[in-house]
C-alpha cells in the first residue's frame, strides 16, 4: 500500500492536474479530500501555505506547488520523454504556457467565475480578456497539430502544457457552456478540452470522495493502477 499522502479538493483545477498526473503515470497516493471552510490542523501543519494540492511524501517531504507534484509522477513514469520536453526553446514554450495559465488566465478566471469576491469588478472586461487568451491558445493548436486527430498547445504531441491548462478551461466553459461551445473562434480549443472531459479515466479523475476526517479509513487513488 501506498504512504504517500494527497491533499485535494475534487474541483481545484490545481489539485485536478496534480491527480490527472498522478493517474496518468500510474501512482497511487492516499487521497485526503478536504473542505476548504474547514482544513484539518493535519493540512495546515505539512504546509504554511495550507493550499490543495498538497503531498507529502514516505519520507516527510512535502510538495505544495501542484506543478511540483505533477513532476514528481512524471519523471519516475514512462511519460517522462512524451510530456518533458529536452529541447530548450521548446521546454521554454512549455512552461511560457503554463506561466500565462497561472498567472494571467486564472487572474482573469477568479474574477469572471467569482466577481462577488472583488471589488468594482465587471465580469465581461474580464471575460473578454479570457477569450483573447483562449484564442491565442486556439492558434497554438492550429500550428502545433499536426494530424486532424492530434489537438495539443504546444508540439505535436501531449505536453505537460496541456495537462496544466485543461483543467482551467474546463472550469472557465463552466460558467456559460452555451457561449463556450456555440464559439466559432474555439473549434479546436472545444476539441482540445473534449479529448480530457471525455477520456476514459475522466471518470476515476473526478470522483467524488467522502470529506477526509482522521478517524476516517484511508482512500487510494486511484484505487487500482489503470493505463490508458
Amino acid at each position: 500500500m501506498t504512504n504517500e499522502i494527497l491533499y485535494s479538493f475534487r474541483r481545484c483545477p490545481y489539485a485536478i492536474r496534480a491527480r490527472w498526473a498522478i493517474l496518468l503515470c500510474q501512482k497511487q497516493v492516499k487521497l485526503r479530500e478536504i473542505r476548504l471552510s474547514n482544513k484539518p490542523p493535519e493540512l495546515i501543519k505539512a504546509s504554511k501555505k495550507a493550499t490543495v494540492p498538497i503531498l507529502v511524501l514516505e519520507d516527510g517531504t512535502v510538495i505544495d506547488e501542484s506543478l511540483d507534484i505533477m513532476s514528481w509522477a512524471i519523471k519516475s513514469s514512462s511519460k517522462r520523454k512524451i510530456l518533458l520536453n529536452e529541447n530548450e526553446e521548446k521546454s521554454q514554450d512549455i512552461y511560457d504556457l503554463i506561466k500565462e495559465n497561472d498567472n494571467v488566465f486564472k487572474y482573469h478566471l477568479d474574477r469572471y467565475k467569482y466577481p462577488n469576491r472583488f471589488k468594482n469588478i465587471v465580469p465581461e472586461d474580464h471575460n473578454h480578456a479570457l477569450k483573447e487568451i483562449l484564442r491565442r491558445w486556439e492558434k497554438k493548436i492550429e500550428i502545433s497539430s499536426s494530424e486532424p486527430s492530434m489537438h495539443c498547445l504546444a508540439w505535436a504531441r501531449e505536453t505537460i502544457a496541456d495537462w496544466c491548462i485543461w483543467p482551467f478551461v474546463r472550469q472557465y466553459r463552466l460558467v456559460n457552456p452555451e457561449e463556450f461551445d456555440n464559439d466559432k473562434d474555439l473549434l479546436k480549443m472545444k476539441l482540445w478540452l473534449n479529448y480530457y472531459l471525455n477520456h476514459s479515466l475522466y471518470p476515476v479523475l473526478m470522483k467524488k470522495s467522502k470529506f477526509w476526517e482522521c478517524s476516517n479509513q484511508e482512500e487510494i487513488f486511484p484505487a487500482e493502477t489503470r493505463t490508458t
